[in-house]
Formats: structure tokens, sequence, C-alpha cells
């Protein structure tokens, strides 16, 4: 006897599900690869026996692997007669391929359904949301770290912003002289705290896909970090200086809905 019957499902970004509704254009879109996906819709209707039912999604990329996993959930089922529709927001998805990805929909264990879903890599816009942009550029500081086992490691740190992209700079030994951010060098991803100018309760919180620079990119942002430095002593030059070979600077990009 089969759990039941998968009569629809898709996957949409979130702001074509604004749009358009559960039937808008599936796929899920990335900043970078690897990284986080920008929020996407699940929508799915079922007929499934009345009853309480173990729901699991998978996401079997090109490479036959399993990407990313949703659930197991605990949902109830109205019957085989009813429709069942259930809609999740995912926000934590991560992925390391992009391509034509099965998406596999499982009851207690049985795999009831498939539907292909495309995966894109698409280029993170230069201009963020007004708040957003708001509380970088009126700001000094940031809150930046990483999150581990349950547990959110973040510290304030002095930073530049430029075309929807923030960087920092992380000395790679620990020291006095320069600050160090949690997770970077090392992590793919941060989180980033904003706090808006004036509005001491409202904070702007989102993930950020984290690209270490090098060569002549790590030169260019060198500058406009001297540049922005508030407590620096001396020319800019004599902190780039300073900084080469011994710091990290990073890019990163915001993954958040535009």
């Amino acid at each position: 006897m089969t759990a039941g019957e998968l009569i629809f499902a898709n996957l949409v970004d979130q702001r074509v599900h604004d749009a358009y509704g559960d039937r808008g254009q599936s796929g899920i879109y990335l900043f970078g690869r690897p990284g986080r996906a920008l929020p996407f819709v699940m929508y799915r209707a079922w007929k499934v026996p009345t009853g309480v039912v173990s729901e699991e999604v998978r996401f079997i990329g090109p490479s036959g692997r399993t990407v990313y996993r949703w659930g197991p959930e605990v949902r109830r089922m109205l019957g085989s007669m009813d429709l069942t529709e259930e809609r999740d927001l995912v926000d934590d998805a991560h992925f390391d391929e992009d391509g034509t990805f099965l998406a596999s929909f499982i009851i207690d264990g049985e795999i009831v359904g498939e539907v292909q879903v495309p995966v894109y890599v698409q280029a993170a816009p230069d201009k963020l949301p007004k708040e957003v942009e708001d509380g970088l550029r009126k700001s000094d500081v940031i809150w930046v770290g990483i999150e581990h086992r349950g547990k959110r490691v973040t510290a304030p740190v002095w930073f530049a912003y430029k075309g929807g992209r923030i960087f920092v700079l992380s000395k790679n030994a620990p020291g006095a002289q320069e600050q160090t951010v949690p997770g970077i060098p090392g992590a793919r991803e941060v989180v980033v705290v904003t706090r808006r100018k004036g509005r001491d309760t409202s904070l702007d919180e989102f993930y950020a896909a984290v690209r270490p620079l090098e060569g002549p990119e790590w030169e260019q942002a060198a500058k406009v970090l001297a540049d922005r430095r508030r407590s620096r002593v001396g020319a800019p030059a004599e902190s780039i200086t300073a900084w080469r070979g011994s710091c990290t600077i990073a890019e990163l990009t915001p993954v958040v809905k535009t």
C-alpha cells in the first residue's frame, strides 16, 4: 500500500511566489556556489490517508548526491478524498552545485513523487534594500560572526561598503593592532547584524557569502578600507603596508531579497 499521492509540487523563489503564487515559475537562486539559497517556497498538494505522517524533501544534484535535505517534519493529512496543501518558506538551504536538481518528496520514508527544479547562480545586486543600505552607510560598526552548533559568535568590526558588497579586514594572527573577525578566514558564510541609525532597538540581520580577496582585488579593497578607517594613524599607504601579508580582506555578499 502506497503512502499516498502527490498531486502537484512546486519550488518557487519567494520573490516569484509573492507575484505569481503557487504556480509561479519554478527555480532556486544562489549568489555564489557554494552558497545559501535565496528564500524559496515549497508548495505541495497531497492526497494522503488521514493521520499524522513524516514528510521530507531531498534535493538531488546533477552529480547524484543529496545536496540539501528538508525535514523530516510531522504533518497531519486530511485524507485521500481531500487535498492537503502545504507551504513552507525555506531560508536555510545551502547548495554546492547548480543546474537541474531532482526534488524527491517523501512520506514516512517512501518516495511518493519527484519533480525537477533548476538551481541558478545569479549575479548579486549592486544595490541592497534601502533599510539595509541605510544601516551600512550610516554606521561605523557592524557585528559579523559565525553560527556553529546552534551558537553564534560575533564581534563588532569596522568595515567599508561599496556597490552592494561589504569589505572587512581580519588579522590572521589575533593581536591588539587589528581586529579579528570570527570566521575569517575560513568560513564560506557569516551572519551580519547592523543597527539602523537613530533607532536603537531596530536591527537588520542577514547572512553573507564570504570571498577572500587576493592580488589586485586585495590591493583595491585595502585602499577603500584605509580611506574608511576612522582611527587610522599615518597615511593610508602605511596601513596598507602593515596589513599586507598579515591580514585577510574579505568581500561579503549579503543574501537578501531585493
